[in-house]
């Protein structure tokens, strides 16, 4: 079930493919699934134990235009994450709430979180964030305090936390800061043990090796994921899910 809340433009980024994972046509587009994983440490034990004993599970997907589907007619990687959790576990009720805000912040996401959280009452929330903190000039130590906050709401709230990092498009070569923040959301949710969903790396690594892959996943604007991005990123973050679940 897809429970979606108004789409509005953004930023947005894309992922690679996860072994293991639901594909579809556009998959071939992910060429590189040895660096397309989540961070090592990190659990998602309260989605893990659901799953397990075929509970309904319900996720908040929150963040920017990747979030909202900006480039795949609004039917972006969140919209596509419930299926393919499904189909490892057929039996059981996957729900995503979609909440993607145009343009938005971390701390504009954190802002709304927590009314979010009591509407919703999510197992899981998938974070997608960095991407317009990084272009519009927020400072990296509001940024991981950002991040803190949010966090520290999401486990008040008895939920798990998946984090999604920065993208890597033609908008951000040659602009460091956006893997400055990715490399700090690793850091941060290290240091809180949830994983992290590492598209920047991936896609930067894509770029360097397979550019016409790379231009695959990226929009005619060179920012917004393409359909097949979007596609992409879903089965990365289905990946990570599944991958945790089964541990």
């Amino acid at each position: 079930m897809l429970r979606r809340r108004l789409p509005h433009l953004g930023i947005a980024l894309a992922a690679l493919l996860v072994a293991g994972t639901a594909t579809s046509p556009a998959s071939a587009l992910c060429t590189v699934p040895s660096i397309a994983t989540a961070t090592a440490s990190g659990a998602l034990p309260r989605t893990t134990a659901r799953l397990k004993a075929r509970q309904p599970v319900r996720i908040l997907a929150i963040g920017s235009s990747t979030t909202a589907g900006v480039g795949a007619g609004g039917a972006g990687f969140a919209h596509r994450l419930g299926p393919m959790v499904k189909a490892r576990w057929p039996d059981t009720t996957v729900e995503v709430v979609v909440s993607g805000v145009s343009g938005e912040t971390a701390s504009g996401a954190a802002g709304r979180l927590r009314a979010e959280l009591a509407q919703h009452q999510p197992i899981l929330v998938v974070w997608q964030l960095g991407t317009n903190d990084a272009n519009f000039g927020v400072s990296a130590e509001a940024f991981r305090a950002t991040i803190t906050a949010g966090l520290a709401a999401i486990r008040a709230a008895n939920a798990d936390a998946l984090l999604v990092d920065p993208q890597y498009s033609r908008w951000a070569e040659g602009r460091p800061r956006t893997g400055e923040f990715a490399a700090l959301i690793a850091s941060e949710g290290a240091r809180a043990g949830v994983p992290v969903v590492r598209r920047y790396q991936a896609m930067f690594q894509l770029a360097q090796s397979n550019r016409p892959a790379f231009d695959g996943l990226i929009a005619f604007d060179g920012l917004h994921l393409s359909a097949a991005g979007h596609d992409c990123m879903a089965q990365q973050v289905a990946g990570t899910i599944v991958r945790n679940a089964r541990r």
